[in-house]
């Protein structure tokens, strides 16, 4: 790394210090070397322990299915899904047909048809007259 200040009088820091740096010795490099060997021995326990865990598991497995632990186990998680379906479901507006409100008001009445119209199921139509006959009521006699 260069120092961005100009050297003094020939000191050069950091050539003296990669110069004095302290070396590992030969004892230390040889022990880590034979460590490093040693560990690649060790990946063969490691497929012995996920082989047992594998075989540990697969029996557990059995052990369930002879006594019926499985289908227990199946019937659990089915109630547990009727049971959130029925929790998540929602239900509709409940309309209630007999109430003290409409006892006392009853059923809202219709509006009337203005003059010249008729009702014909929920609308009112234009009543059709018949062309060239006039229909008067008869006079009132009492």
């Amino acid at each position: 790394m260069r120092s961005w200040r100009k050297k003094r009088d020939g000191l050069d820091l950091e050539a003296e210090l990669r110069a004095n740096r302290p070396q590992p010795s030969r004892e230390l490099l040889h022990r880590l070397e034979a460590r490093v060997r040693d560990e690649g021995r060790h990946s063969r326990a490691g497929s012995f322990r996920l082989a047992f865990a594998s075989a540990l598991a697969a029996g557990v497995l059995a052990a369930l299915a002879s006594v019926g632990g499985l289908g227990y186990a199946a019937s659990a998680t089915g109630q547990a899904v009727q049971n959130a379906k029925r929790v998540v479901h929602t239900h509709g507006v409940t309309v209630l047909h007999r109430t003290a409100a409409r006892d006392q008001y009853g059923k809202p009445k219709r509006a009337k048809c203005r003059k010249g119209y008729k009702r014909v199921g929920a609308r009112c139509k234009k009543v059709k007259k018949a062309k060239g006959v006039r229909f008067r009521r008869p006079p009132f006699t009492g």
